[in-house]
């Protein structure tokens, strides 16, 4: 199958500085270069540096990757928008692209003039864009705003109207953007609908989203970037596994408490938590599962003196914005009975449900009627690995069964002969 899109060892470099950039950017290839041996590496920024992969007709490529990988640096390089500073890019057919909020747009001009002036670029005679315009019209849903400066157009209209222009020029190769996510449900309903019908017709597709649930259903193809590189590049499940596997081990570094101090007492100091660890089936210490497994959560003590009853809290939170997703404590298990020394609770879980996230615990420790708190812990992290394919920040076990009308028509037969 031929290729649609081709790149080859692409390269793209920024001088950090607007006025150098700017300065850069008009001068001549020979005195570029001669400029360029003034400025040390750390002045210049490698949006992509060898970036090679290629799309064949008809095929759907999705990019993902961390923000600043390269995604919207490649499509604009394909679109035509920017010039690659190394390399060689190839791009067989007509271009459709919903890359920049109002890319391609005159903020003078009315939508309607505009919708003339992209297919104008895009090489369509005025009589063909005359028999689109009532499509890209209904599309857009932007009919009393067809003749308003698109200037005075909401985010949410530029998007509706340039993606309508995309889609309805009959493209060959067609460059989406996360820019969806700026319209309403309804629209990035729409949305996907057309793209699935412009894949079906053999339209050659490089989709950049961050819902890996719409890259995993779109896509014959995903290629992970990162730092201007890519990464990996094969099978959808393959591919956004390992990114999804990445993204979590970077949030957990990224955090800013990883843990508490087990050093510190937080509260009167009667009874302590010593240590908390994650145990797997096996026993063994572990720091991630993956969704679904059961987990024992350990939870060694430390009692001054004797302490009748002790309640043990648990409260279990995302790690982006720190919504509450369970808590419970002891009094939903058997009573402790007197402790004194050193121990440990053992708390079991027969599933974590939990779809590729990163899970804070919280622990405290309290005398048996919650009036006096003994010590707590704080940010004690679990990172699950989910199914990258499936959306949503759960996944609950669920059973497929396929009964057909002719199946059915047997069944009917057995029971009622």
């Amino acid at each position: 199958m031929e290729d649609a899109v081709r790149f080859e060892n692409v390269s793209k470099r920024y001088l950090l500085g607007s006025h150098r950039a700017y300065v850069n950017y008009l001068l001549p290839d020979f005195m570029r270069r001669r400029l360029d041996t003034r400025y040390n590496n750390s002045e210049v920024l490698w949006a992509l540096k060898d970036v090679s992969f290629n799309v064949p007709q008809g095929q759907v490529l999705g990019l993902v990757g961390p923000n600043g990988a390269g995604k919207t640096t490649s499509l604009s390089l394909l679109a035509g928008i920017i010039t690659p500073t190394s390399g060689r890019i190839m791009a067989r057919g007509r271009i459709g692209a919903l890359i920049k909020l109002g890319a391609g747009f005159h903020p003078d001009l009315t939508g309607r003039e505009n919708v003339y002036l992209n297919g104008s670029i895009l090489g369509l005679r005025r009589s063909e864009i005359n028999k689109l315009y009532d499509k890209i019209v209904e599309f857009a849903e932007l009919g009393v705003f067809m003749d308003t400066p698109v200037k005075r157009y909401s985010s949410g209209m530029y998007v509706r109207l340039g993606f309508a222009v995309a889609v309805h020029i009959d493209p060959e190769i067609l460059l989406v953007d996360e820019i969806l996510s700026v319209g309403d449900v309804s629209f990035q309903t729409r949305c996907l609908n057309r793209i699935g019908e412009i894949r079906e017709a053999g339209t050659t597709v490089i989709f950049v989203s961050h819902n890996l649930h719409h890259v995993a259903s779109f896509c014959d193809r995903v290629a992970y970037l990162a730092h201007g590189k890519i990464q990996k590049i094969g099978e959808p499940g393959e591919v956004l596994g390992a990114f999804t596997a990445d993204m979590m081990k970077r949030r957990i570094i990224e955090q800013v408490e990883n843990g508490s101090d087990m050093s510190t007492i937080n509260g009167s100091g009667r009874m302590i938590i010593t240590a908390i660890s994650f145990l797997n089936e096996a026993g063994t210490r572990v720091d991630h599962i993956q969704n679904g497994d059961p987990i024992v959560v350990r939870v060694c003590y430390h009692a001054n003196e004797p302490v009748k009853n002790p309640l043990l809290d648990i409260v279990i939170r995302d790690s982006s914005q720190g919504n509450m997703f369970q808590a419970t404590n002891r009094d939903f298990g058997v009573e402790l009975g007197e402790i004194c020394g050193d121990g440990h609770i053992d708390i079991h879980f027969n599933s974590i449900p939990s779809n590729n996230q990163v899970l804070n615990f919280f622990f405290t420790l309290w005398n048996s009627n919650h009036t006096e708190r003994f010590d707590w812990k704080r940010f004690l992290k679990l990172q699950v690995a989910g199914n990258p394919t499936a959306s949503g920040r759960f996944l609950f076990a669920c059973d497929w069964q396929n009964v057909s009308a002719e199946t059915k028509e047997t069944d009917k037969e057995v029971v009622f002969s």
